[in-house]
């Protein structure tokens, strides 16, 4: 049987279409589908993804990104209709985020939430480091709402390093917009809702995660006053869509919870294939025939 697998990550206005256009290419050059293999084509629509964080979820522009969006992919699934024929591929669809709203749209709903910047939060620790320990620079950088430190410093120094990063986390959790502060590595003694805890917990590498970690207040996010972006666990940004549809495919939704680590088992299960040797994720079993 003829196959082709086609994902698409839903991530200006007319580059969905110019890539649609260079998927159509791909399948007529590379002749994807015509053999007795199956192909497998990954389409990346980034339009989506750029205007969201412009302009954020509630815009009439991102209304019109995705009116577009919806004729781009019938169009698409009308041409693979005719070159490979209904029931001969396999389509899903899926992306990596969503979008956080916009601060003004929540300022003006009366909904809680707004924005802090990184830089600030990184003076205003080392500030407090220094007039309390006496060091200088010891916060070397804030990211992915995690603070690093110089420990080497911090041990070359003689200084506390227990009682600087408590200071830290006594300082971050002060702040209205920080819901709680802790080691990374002492994350079973944290009191913290599911699935927050196991969600910090799956991501910390001992050799690349910050020596503090912060969890924030849903609305609230690293940023400027104009645009939106994403990076927190809350439903408005985690959810994302997980759509199923051609060869194999049982009609039909669930309401279960299924994650992005999901895809690729089930797309093995469905081809009978070893799933990929870093899988972590379950088969989702409600839509294989």
């Amino acid at each position: 049987m003829r196959q082709i697998l086609i994902t698409i990550s839903a991530c200006p206005t007319f580059a969905n279409t110019f890539s649609f256009d260079f998927a159509k290419a791909a399948v007529e050059n590379e002749k994807l589908g015509a053999g007795d293999v199956t192909d497998f084509l990954a389409l990346s629509i980034s339009s989506t993804d750029y205007i969201g964080h412009a302009f954020g979820p509630n815009s009439v522009e991102i209304e019109d990104t995705y009116l577009r969006l919806d004729k781009d992919i019938e169009d698409f699934l009308k041409y693979l209709d005719a070159k490979v024929g209904k029931g001969n591929y396999l389509f899903f669809l899926t992306a990596d985020h969503a979008v956080a709203h916009i601060p003004g749209f929540l300022k003006e709903n009366k909904l809680p939430g707004g924005t802090f910047d990184d830089g600030d939060l990184k003076k205003e620790l080392n500030a407090m480091i220094e007039s309390k320990f006496g060091l200088k620079n010891i916060v070397v950088s804030l990211q992915n709402y995690q603070v690093y430190l110089n420990t080497n410093e911090i041990e070359n120094q003689g200084k506390d390093a227990v009682a600087i990063k408590d200071a830290v986390i006594k300082a971050l959790q002060v702040k209205p917009f920080i819901l709680t502060a802790f080691e990374p590595g002492k994350i079973n003694a944290v009191t913290l809702p599911e699935p927050l805890k196991t969600r910090f917990t799956n991501g910390y590498n001992v050799k690349r995660s910050g020596d503090i970690q912060f969890a924030i207040k849903s609305g609230y996010f690293d940023g400027g006053s104009k645009g939106t972006t994403h990076g927190v666990w809350n439903p408005y940004d985690a959810h994302i869509p997980c759509v199923f549809f051609g060869w194999g495919v049982k009609p039909g939704k669930t309401n279960r919870e299924t994650y992005m680590t999901d895809i690729a088992p089930t797309i093995a299960a469905m081809l009978h294939i070893q799933m990929p040797s870093g899988c972590v994720g379950k088969v989702i079993t409600e839509l294989v025939k």
